[in-house]
């Protein structure tokens, strides 16, 4: 066996079974945020999940049926979107706005929130309490076009956190533009998991 071979590819949600049609696959559940209105949310005919927020905030998150133990692979996913939030600033609780995030929840409660920013430089990680932030693209990348994504949360959750990482047992997909009235709009593939491949 090559060394470093992807082993198994494990799609984590249903999103790629489900109807193309409006609101959420079969097993998503809706975040809401407190004081404000979710986005809405649709399976696309490619088996990609649609968000628009148009002064809006929430998440469409996926509870795994068995969580995913701390183990050498990647999340992957491919995500895109048109609508740069230009005075949008992610340290800044009052302009934290982004057209797309991508979550992860760990079974002790914290969270990595994978975000497209602004300003801000690419692989850029701060925390913020229980959550970890990581920006992976900028307003600049915001052009419609696909952008692929291969992270390893369990590398990630060290670096943020400074522990040993906990299992994953939820993954989500949201958006926020309730701070700055803005309006997004953006499309996110299957999150699949990559086992075997390391960092």
């Amino acid at each position: 066996m090559i060394a470093g071979a992807v082993l198994a590819l494990q799609a984590l949600t249903t999103l790629s079974l489900a109807p193309a049609g409006p609101g959420l696959p079969r097993g998503w559940k809706l975040q809401r945020i407190r004081g404000a209105e979710p986005p809405s949310f649709a399976v696309t005919r490619a088996h990609r999940l649609r968000i628009e927020a148009a002064d809006r905030a929430g998440i469409a998150s996926f509870p795994l049926r068995r969580s995913l133990r701390p183990q050498p692979g990647r999340l992957t996913w491919q995500w895109r979107t048109s609508t740069p939030l230009r005075t949008a600033a992610l340290r800044q609780r009052t302009r934290d706005d982004a057209p797309v995030r991508v979550f992860v929840t760990f079974e002790d409660g914290r969270v990595l929130a994978y975000s497209w920013g602004n300003n801000e430089a690419r692989g850029e990680r701060w925390r913020s309490g229980s959550r970890g932030v990581i920006v992976l693209q900028r307003r600049d990348d915001a052009d419609g076009s696909w952008h692929m994504e291969r992270r390893d949360p369990f590398a990630d959750y060290r670096l943020v956190f400074n522990r040993a990482p906990k299992a994953i047992v939820a993954v989500g997909v949201g958006a926020d533009t309730d701070q700055l009235s803005g309006r997004a709009g953006a499309e996110v593939s299957e999150l699949t998991w990559e086992a075997g491949r390391r960092p």
